[in-house]
């Protein structure tokens, strides 16, 4: 789908929200008296049944740890601490982790994080290998460290750093475009570069003396180009949440001055950054039918958001959410879901628990399907909360009210953050 044909529909989408009359959702906390510090993310790893592990992302003042715990436990225990090898602060530290396929049988885990500065003074993104292990499976070893991709990005931000493996059992990789507002480095239409790009590598068939393999069927493995080989998609912004299964890869791309934007991604496709920003040129000029246009896109602004945070497809349950994309921003707190096939989303939520009878925006941080259970991340509190969707029909509800918005803290997503308020609305800028 070219951007052309959905100019003229996102400006519709942002102005008629779609909604449900009755809610199709219950939610409840996952991990009961358990939060977490600056949480990014919930995995489960196969054959760990419903053990959660999740990612704290740490800063100057706080750890970079892999947590796990089981349900009904009371506390969670440290599964990989790797504070000692992380640069975390703002959108930098501890960012992804992906279990291999097989790890119920070869304990192998991938994890992407940001390192400190090296030689050449830069910080750096980092994909590793690491080993559970052998005496306490509940424990991952880092003497196993095993660096599989360095990239060195010239800014701390747009780090992307979510990795997750596909059905085919291809490691993706998503970084941004190197960081600092407007692309100055112009790394987003650069397939000679990593940066802004979905990477897909093989870390199984690896030739020898090669940190990994690259796969035969990637998009630009058989050109002579200087495209990189790695490269599966590219033209993106900051993709720091993307879900690949057999449903898709589907991408939450973080804008810049006005749009953030969902991407269903096909190989050896262009997405536009940093000429187009979801449905509109970005640089003056450009010629959006040479770009693959978003899903949906949403403006900057009290009904939409400032920062989204990609999710994932659902298609479980018997229920209302059964065939749905399902997706979040970071700064208004609001959760979406897109049914496949359409272009015009849902309201799902814009409130959660407080724990104390009423309820609150959060700053969504991910969205995760950990065997079934849609899991929603709060970066502030560090609190867990299960989405259940309800297995009725229901129909109609209330239109989203505007939301006034008070900056407070730092978004790892877009460096901004919220705190809800009784206020104007601002603009937010990154």
């Amino acid at each position: 789908m070219r951007r052309l044909f959905a100019l003229a529909l996102c400006a519709v989408l942002l102005s008629v929200p779609s909604v449900w009359a009755q809610p199709v959702v219950s939610v409840e906390f996952a991990t009961p008296g358990v939060t977490f510090t600056q949480p990014v993310g919930v995995e489960v790893a196969p054959g760990s049944g419903d053990r959660l592990f999740i990612l704290e992302q740490g800063s100057s003042r706080n750890p970079s740890r892999i947590m796990t715990l089981a349900p009904g436990d009371t506390e969670a225990t440290v599964f990989l601490d790797l504070t000692g090898n992380t640069q975390a602060g703002g959108e930098a530290g501890l960012l992804g982790l992906a279990f291999h396929p097989d790890y119920a049988t070869n304990g192998r885990l991938f994890v992407s994080y940001t390192a400190p500065p090296g030689v050449m003074g830069a910080l750096t993104s980092r994909i590793s290998e690491f080993t559970r292990s052998a005496s306490d499976p509940l424990v991952a070893d880092p003497a196993t460290e095993r660096v599989r991709l360095e990239l060195v990005q010239p800014a701390t931000n747009h780090n992307g750093g979510t990795v997750d493996f596909g059905p085919d059992g291809m490691l993706h990789i998503g970084f941004g475009d190197g960081g600092g507002q407007g692309d100055p480095f112009r790394n987003g239409q650069d397939a000679a570069t990593l940066l802004g790009a979905i990477l897909r590598i093989d870390v199984d068939d690896v030739p020898d003396g090669q940190p990994y393999g690259i796969p035969d069927d990637n998009p630009f493995a058989a050109t002579d180009g200087p495209e990189r080989d790695e490269i599966w998609a590219y033209g993106f912004r900051n993709p720091f949440k993307f879900d690949v299964s057999t449903l898709g890869l589907w991408v939450g791309d973080v804008g810049d001055q006005k749009w953030e934007e969902v991407n269903l991604v096909e190989p050896g496709k262009n997405y536009g950054w940093s000429e187009v920003e979801g449905p509109e040129c970005f640089r003056s000029g450009c010629d959006l039918t040479a770009y693959e246009a978003p899903v949906v896109s949403y403006g900057h602004n009290s009904t939409g958001g400032f920062s989204i945070t990609g999710g994932v497809p659902y298609q479980l349950l018997d229920s209302e959410l059964d065939g749905h994309y399902l997706y979040g921003d970071f700064v208004s707190g609001r959760m979406w879901a897109l049914r496949f096939g359409e272009t015009e989303p849902s309201v799902l939520l814009e409130a959660f628990p407080d724990g104390q009878g009423g309820q609150r925006r959060i700053g969504i941080s991910s969205i995760d399907n950990a065997n079934g259970r849609i899991l929603v991340t709060d970066y502030y509190s560090g609190t867990i909360y299960h989405v259940i969707p309800r297995a009725t029909s229901a129909e109609g509800g209330p239109e989203a009210g505007d939301l006034g918005l008070a900056l407070a803290g730092a978004n790892p997503a877009s460096q901004t953050a919220v705190r809800v308020q009784t206020v104007e609305p601002v603009r937010v800028r990154v």
